[in-house]
């Protein structure tokens, strides 16, 4: 595979499966905030006549005026009560890490459900570089070079909830996840419960 050809973006890859996903796991009283929102394939796919509450944000595109804000996410969850909210969809094709603790920063107390669409593997595999979010997890010099690192995702993901429990109280009580066939994405279904501190 060429490296154009990893670094193409597909709207909405593997729609079906993600679809089927957030059914499964969707909560009853849904009430969901879909950050990415893009066109609205998972709204129409998944949430459209199944949820309480819907609200979509995107910075490049939305598929409704009436139901979705154009603004950047991280932006709207800065200057937005979201406490409303018990389903957050983050569908990104970078790596959504930082609105993820952006939101549960916020949030205090409750039982949420959470979608991640994750692309870190992928530049994992590109060129090996550890991240900033990365670094600050599995405690790694910022940038640099481990090639392979992209085989141990799944336990870096892993690491970062942890890491989201030890600071926000957010226990992870479900993490459940598939990939496409290239392993360059990874999509997560994460039940959360806040416990205090």
């Amino acid at each position: 595979m060429t490296r154009k050809k990893i670094w193409s973006k597909t709207d909405n890859s593997m729609e079906w499966q993600k679809a089927q996903l957030r059914i499964k796991y969707l909560p009853k009283n849904a009430r969901v905030l879909d950050l990415f929102c893009g066109n609205g394939e998972m709204y129409k796919r998944t949430y459209k006549d199944r949820v309480l509450k819907y609200h979509g944000t995107d910075k490049e595109k939305i598929h409704d005026p009436n139901i979705c804000t154009l603004i950047d996410n991280t932006v709207y969850i800065a200057h937005n009560d979201i406490l409303d909210y018990n389903v957050f969809d983050l569908d990104d094709y970078g790596t959504p890490w930082k609105v993820l603790y952006l939101i549960l920063r916020k949030l205090t107390s409750g039982e949420i459900t959470i979608f991640v669409t994750d692309g870190l593997v992928l530049h994992q595999k590109v060129d090996g570089t550890v991240t900033k979010f990365v670094s600050a997890t599995e405690r790694l010099p910022r940038k640099m070079n481990l090639p392979g690192i992209n085989r141990f995702y799944v336990d870096i993901f892993g690491t970062m909830l942890k890491d989201i429990e030890k600071r926000y109280g957010w226990k992870t009580e479900k993490a459940v996840y598939f990939h496409n066939s290239q392993r360059t994405v990874y999509y997560w279904a994460l039940k959360l419960k806040h416990s205090a501190h």
